[in-house]
């Protein structure tokens, strides 16, 4: 089967997706604003060794996600389109790794294009290739030392020397570059990816000698930051194995972002949701391509590609939707190769597995489009006090029916077709629009409650250079960005407790960090100066509620209709003096 995926529809997605829409969103706090604010302080006070955060020592993160980010910042400004540009562009090379990969793997250069498809158009995948974290990066390295590995061993078997040299050697150089974005998942992911399947195919010698080349050449590569840091900030590698490491694979309900061994299950289920729907023709496509003969080596290398890194995730304590991400390069060429493996076998497009699911999802979708249709003109929502748009929103409503339309356009194209080309090329067009309407359909409470941009900016007449500003942990990187500010007094420091209070903070660092500011002391510290506080709108009503604060002179909302009582979702700024 030849696709008309083979012209680089890839390319076009990755454009529009991943770089041209990269800017319409606000960021989103605190994630975004955290990754954009240390890349900034970085620039600003030319420490490229030392991540700082507020000031203080930040020691969650190696500093290489940090660099790249700053890089984009300092060509294309302090904007989010500059801050995900780092991000999008590692997905970016992450799919041409997955292209490549797959047409190798299965000497079909359709397949590749497919694959790349297929791995852009992820949610899970879309949604960290255009955020700014440090998630895409840590996976386009990971991807290119498990791809450069692969390789290697094909030239392994192959009995070319040197070609087998120089991939183990770029191997080497992207898991230095891991580390340095992530730490030691850098070794255990790959290792858990690779050595299973070394196992599987009985590569015994290969185990053993392997893997020492490559390990050489990433300790090269890390060398001479991890001696930068140690040097100048001789606790970071004791906090950062133990705290960063040992404590959170280990820590039990303790542990950060605590879940259950099947949380990466259903992570999977939405990460993938799109191509899952094509789940009963991708696996009996697996069924038709097997597991067994030196052929389709190339198939145990992608489950275990898969598999290792997922189950050895699923055992941590602390779990993150992104983990996982490095396990979905794998998960895109299988059901690539799954696909065309199915339509083979079935030229003249007559797949009940691949039409069925659309169809039953397709006339799922219309019943929900009609009940929404029938719903909005009796006023039921309203009737109900459901909100989903505001008045001056109603253009979203156009831009939704708009998508689905589309999607149900694509699915039908795609279940009718006769010529497996085109119906896999139809699927791709019927996702499309889901994607791209995403930038646009999120309603604006959504960003009012989780993004501080627009406020921030109101507020910025308040917050002169000489303001004393009062943060809670978790919206200090929004106001540290927007202000330009590095020093701010914290209530409730939350990930920024060790590097306020570490041995080596100065004396200024432990006087801004207290498990609760005394703002009575800091209001009579400073006389005649304005002082104003940021916090979280619901926190702050309880604790004022229980007077906890000094009465204000002014307090403001950014959402005027947020309620005052534990149920507000916006932020407010309060002014002491």
């Amino acid at each position: 089967m030849k696709s008309k995926f083979n012209i680089p529809a890839a390319l076009l997605i990755f454009l529009v997706l991943y770089v041209l829409l990269l800017g319409v969103r606000p960021l989103i706090s605190p994630d975004e604003a955290r990754y954009v604010e240390i890349p900034r302080e970085m620039l600003a006070d030319r420490d490229y060794v030392t991540p700082r955060l507020n000031g203080a020592r930040y020691f969650e993160k190696p500093i290489m996600g940090y660099w790249l980010i700053a890089g984009s910042m300092r060509m294309l400004g302090e904007n989010a389109f500059a801050g995900r540009f780092a991000p999008a562009m590692c997905t970016g090379l992450a799919a041409l790794i997955v292209l490549l990969l797959a047409a190798k793997m299965t000497g079909r250069k359709e397949q590749g294009w497919f694959a790349a498809g297929c791995f852009l158009l992820m949610p899970l995948v879309f949604i960290v290739g255009t955020t700014c974290t440090l998630d895409a990066i840590f996976s386009l390295f990971v991807t290119a030392t498990v791809a450069s590995f692969y390789c290697a061993m094909e030239g392994y078997l192959e009995k070319k020397r040197m070609e087998c040299v120089l991939w183990l050697l770029a191997a080497g150089t992207a898991a230095g570059c891991a580390f340095l974005v992530k730490g030691f998942l850098a070794f255990a992911l790959p290792v858990m990816a690779v050595l299973p399947w070394l196992i599987w195919e009985k590569r015994w010698k290969a185990i053993f000698t392997l893997p020492w080349l490559p390990f050489v050449v990433a300790l090269a590569v890390i060398a001479p930051w991890a001696v930068l840091i140690h040097r100048a900030q001789p606790d970071f590698w004791r906090y950062f194995v133990v705290e960063e490491h040992f404590a959170r694979f280990f820590g039990g309900a303790e542990a950060e972002h605590p879940h259950g061994p099947f949380y990466f299950v259903l992570t999977l289920l939405w990460g993938a949701s799109a191509w899952l729907l094509l789940a009963p023709a991708v696996g009996l496509g697996f069924k038709k391509i097997g597991i067994r003969g030196e052929q389709n080596s190339w198939f145990r290398f992608l489950i275990c590609w898969f598999a290792g890194p997922f189950l050895f995730l699923s055992a941590s304590s602390g779990k993150l939707p992104t983990y996982i991400l490095p396990c979905f390069p794998a998960l895109a060429i299988m059901i690539s190769a799954g696909l065309f493996r199915y339509f083979e076998e079935r030229p003249d497009g007559k797949g009940k597995l691949f039409n069925l699911p659309l169809m039953v999802f397709s006339g799922g979708v219309v019943l929900l489009l009609i009940a929404g249709i029938v719903a909005m003109s009796l006023g039921l929502p309203g009737k109900l006090g459901i909100r989903v748009y505001e008045k001056d929103e109603t253009w979203k409503v156009f831009v939704l029916f708009n998508v689905v339309v589309l999607v149900l356009f694509g699915l039908v194209a795609a279940f009718t077709e006769k010529k497996p080309a085109r119906k896999l090329s139809y699927f791709v067009a019927a996702v499309l629009p889901v994607f791209i309407g995403v930038n646009f359909i999120v309603p604006q409470h959504f960003y009012n409650a989780r993004s501080m941009d627009k406020f921030l900016e109101e507020c910025r007449d308040e917050v002169t250079p000489d303001t004393v500003v009062i943060a809670h942990g978790s919206n200090l990187h929004a106001i540290c960005y927007a202000y330009h500010r590095n020093d701010l007094y914290v209530i409730f420091p939350g990930e920024l407790t060790y590097g306020l209070t570490c041995k080596e903070a100065e004396e200024k660092d432990r006087i801004r960090n207290q498990a609760y500011t005394k703002i009575d002391k800091l209001l009579e510290a400073n006389p005649g100066k304005k002082v104003v506080m940021f916090f979280p709108a619901d926190r702050y009503f309880q604790h004022n509620a229980n007077n906890a604060f000094p009465p204000a002179l002014s307090v403001r909302k950014s959402i005027p209709s947020d309620p005052e009582d534990k149920h507000a979702d916006g932020q407010v700024l309060v002014r002491f003096q």
